[in-house]
């Protein structure tokens, strides 16, 4: 059936030379030219990538690294046979479907549409995380743009949970962008705040339910394939650590990276930076921990008094990973039940409550969902 939408790769051209043991070539299966198509429902991670230049040079480049242990099993689909919206939908719903997680990597940044589009229809709420260095949204950007947060704005407000858009930068945002973002409930993390503490982007990362990954987040004496360009921005080591958190998260359900054009670029620096990008994903996706709690079993309980707020807060943290939640309560309309949820926060914003200050991203989550 994926057949329809995906193109085999050239095995035989592509990785006779990463078949080392220790090479994560070795450990991939492949939907290649003249074989049949690995029964892909069976892999809890795949690639999918656009037909465009320089693919088969990060491949090589991706394959030639370290692969991870025995029990990961990763699956390259091979390549669209299409980038645009109404082709690539039904492909991403049918993977969405089967629960398998689709690393997504295409120059046509408006594929973006349909990746968050399908999530949405197979899963009852979706929450957005971006990393990118502005908002793309009409009126604020253009059509050439690619104002692909159109669609996550369009969703009835009671199935979004909100978003992030980390990296922005404020001389790329028009008059009006920041309120405007702030009604819809999206964040926004400046690109200098971002960069002084990148541990503190974590749980706005870990939240996310979908994370898209625009090549203009990266400055681009970094990443000069990237569209459009941007002389300022995260370094590639900063955008592979981000890249990582994202790997780590329980929540997260699909990753896309997108924005860069390789078609003028003899640059082979870049086929390894977005090899490299796409490795530290697969890391961070290989370490995770499993913590997301669907129970407080291995978890901490710190009771915090703050001043002027009614009630104690309850923070929680993960014997396995460290990682922390805020815990809100919201009562339903009759006062009989009480529904909880379990917000990402940082140890940053545990220590901020114990001092009698709470932080943006727990006022907001107080405001939003008690």
């Amino acid at each position: 059936m994926l057949e329809n939408w995906l193109k085999p790769l050239p095995l035989d051209t592509l990785w006779s030379n990463h078949s080392l043991p220790w090479q994560l070539g070795s450990k991939t299966s492949f939907h290649a030219a003249g074989f049949e198509l690995p029964s892909w429902h069976s892999f809890p991670i795949a690639l999918i990538t656009c037909d465009g230049p320089g693919m088969t040079e990060m491949r090589n480049a991706l394959y030639s690294f370290k692969c991870f242990p025995d029990d990961f099993n990763f699956l390259d689909l091979g390549v669209l046979r299409k980038s645009n919206d109404s082709f690539a939908l039904p492909l991403f719903e049918e993977i969405f479907n089967t629960g398998v997680f689709p690393i997504l990597v295409t120059n046509d940044s408006s594929l973006n549409k349909s990746f968050m589009q399908a999530l949405h229809n197979v899963y009852s709420s979706l929450h957005l995380t971006t990393i990118d260095d502005r908002f793309r949204c009409f009126p604020f950007q253009s059509a050439s743009e690619f104002p692909y947060l159109d669609t996550f704005l369009s969703i009835d407000g009671e199935t979004t949970e909100g978003g992030h858009i980390i990296g922005i930068q404020s001389h790329l945002v028009p008059s009006g962008g920041f309120t405007y973002c702030d009604e819809k409930g999206v964040s926004l993390h400046r690109l200098g705040q971002a960069k002084q503490n990148l541990q503190e982007l974590e749980p706005s990362i870990r939240h996310a339910d979908i994370c898209i990954l625009e090549m203009s987040a990266i400055k681009y004496t970094d990443f000069p394939s990237q569209i459009p360009k941007s002389p300022s921005g995260f370094n590639l080591e900063e955008i592979c650590q981000l890249s990582r958190y994202a790997g780590l998260s329980d929540t997260l359900k699909g990753f896309s990276i997108s924005g860069f054009d390789f078609k003028h670029s003899n640059n082979q620096i870049d086929d390894q930076g977005l090899a490299q990008i796409i490795w530290y994903f697969l890391d961070g996706f290989n370490n995770k921990k499993g913590d997301f709690p669907v129970n407080f079993d291995g978890m901490i309980e710190y009771l915090v008094e703050v001043k002027d707020h009614q009630e104690l807060l309850t923070f929680w943290k993960s014997n396995r990973s460290g990682r922390w939640w805020v815990q809100i309560e919201k009562a339903n309309a009759s006062n009989e039940n009480i529904n909880l949820r379990l917000i990402p926060v940082s140890y940053q914003d545990y220590l901020d409550a114990c001092e009698g200050e709470l932080s943006t991203r727990v006022l907001k989550a107080l405001v939003k969902y008690s």
